[in-house]
């Protein structure tokens, strides 16, 4: 496991030099969704490093971070080949560029705000509404991206060091209202990917990072156990004053963990060890239990909106594919992600894997040199139209017909925003006439 892990690191370390490259030019979605897929599958390998550790699923655990490994190699392997092919070089901002995305900046933290709190909710009550209404929680990243890219124009360390502090507000706003951490955190993630894309200080990244692990892993052993009884008093409606005494307890009862203890080894395994699940049906497939699924997951009929088509199945069902894939039971109220992993594999086995994430690393690479060109324009349309697809692709944990859906939405969405002059130029006939071309 530990060469494995090495591995891992190298591939990292290839993608900051050869694909994210220098600051400005690229590759905040790729950092993002690297994270990402690394959060779900490198802490359960990491559990397993030490050959006499105990555990159930060992064997599995082994053969699942290998498959991640190859994915995450082709995945690089993607996005450098898409650096390479784009010429990209740091563009000069142009003169005035720092005024225009600045006064975009709280328009669209609280446009995300507010469509993501009190629009989604209620979307589901209209035909095709969450599509619509899903994509449009990025604009809260975007506006923080925006923040960002602003404060490293004019050297503004104090506005990049309150733009990080906001950002834990954000996975404990999700918890408040939704009793989930998951969504918050990929928009921290995202955060925290643009700015390393585009500071020149990365230096403070690499010292910090051995810290920001320690102390997420031991925040994460505290949620697990509080997580129940904030649901609880969110599901009964006990009023915030009860939903916030329980996260309180996120900070009460926070401590620094032994990387050894048993109870981090628990928690890890049970929910940051997608590995184990995607050794079940490797295994499965290669001892000839079950055979590959030749694309049957993805459901294609899912794109058609339900305003024409009022009696569409449900979108999903990750449970149950999983459990045809892995052969174990899950427990109703528990949701469990198929991830990108086990459905490239189980598709198309290694083939699959290899091309399926060799094409997402040159997508989103492509798409972050659009988004890094449009930013030194101060031309929005163009950011927005990169962005907020971009954004809902990341989604390593989510099975692909979501993933393909939201993104559908996303780019609709976003051409209907720009269409209507909505943070940026445009009129209602570019609703129509404007395809988002992802690198000049």
């Amino acid at each position: 496991m530990i060469d494995l892990l090495v591995i891992w690191l190298v591939i990292l370390l290839a993608l900051i030099a050869f694909a994210v490259g220098k600051p400005r030019t690229g590759g905040a979605l790729v950092m993002s969704y690297f994270l990402g897929l690394s959060l779900i599958h490198v802490p359960g390998a990491m559990i397993y490093a030490d050959p006499q550790a105990p555990g159930p699923s060992r064997d599995q655990t082994l053969l699942g971070f290998t498959l991640t490994v190859v994915g995450m190699a082709a995945f690089a392997l993607g996005a450098i080949l898409a650096r390479w092919s784009s010429n990209s070089v740091t563009v000069t901002p142009e003169p005035g560029t720092v005024s225009k995305l600045s006064s975009q900046v709280w328009p669209l933290i609280i446009a995300g705000v507010f469509s993501y709190f009190y629009l989604m909710p209620r979307a589901a009550n209209i035909p095709s509404g969450t599509a619509l209404v899903s994509s449009l929680g990025s604009l809260l990243v975007i506006g923080f991206w925006l923040r960002f890219y602003t404060a490293q124009l004019t050297h503004g360390f104090w506005r990049t060091l309150t733009t990080l502090g906001l950002l834990p507000a954000l996975p404990l706003s999700t918890l408040a209202t939704a009793g989930f951490i998951g969504y918050g955190i990929s928009w921290v993630l995202s955060g925290v990917a643009f700015l390393f894309s585009v500071t020149r200080r990365r230096i403070l990244f690499y010292a910090l990072a051995p810290f920001a692990v320690l102390a997420g892993l031991s925040f994460f052993v505290v949620y697990i156990a509080v997580r129940a009884a904030i649901r609880t008093a969110i599901t009964y409606q006990d009023g915030f004053s009860s939903v916030f005494s329980q996260i309180g307890q996120l900070f009460s009862n926070y401590q620094v963990l032994d990387l050894n203890s048993p109870v981090l080894f628990l928690a890890v395994d049970a929910r940051l060890n997608q590995n184990y699940l995607d050794g079940y049906a490797a295994q499965r497939y290669l001892s000839g239990a079950i055979d590959l699924a030749y694309g049957s997951t993805i459901q294609l009929w899912a794109l058609i909106p339900r305003a024409i088509w009022p009696g569409k199945p449900p979108v999903g069902g990750g449970n149950d594919v999983v459990a045809n894939f892995t052969g174990l039971a899950f427990d109703a109220s528990t949701s469990v992600g198929i991830g990108q992993v086990m459905e490239f594999y189980m598709n198309f086995a290694m083939p699959g894997l290899i091309i399926g994430f060799f094409v997402l690393g040159y997508v989103l690479m492509s798409l972050d040199i659009g988004i890094m060109r449009a930013l030194a324009k101060g031309d929005m349309r163009k950011v927005l139209l990169c962005a907020m697809p971009g954004l809902t692709l990341l989604q390593p944990g989510g099975n692909l017909t979501e993933v393909i859906v939201a993104t559908a939405g996303a780019i609709v969405t976003s051409r209907l925003l720009t269409g209507w002059g909505f943070f940026g130029s445009g009129t209602p006939e570019h609703v129509l006439a404007a395809v988002p071309t992802i690198a000049e």
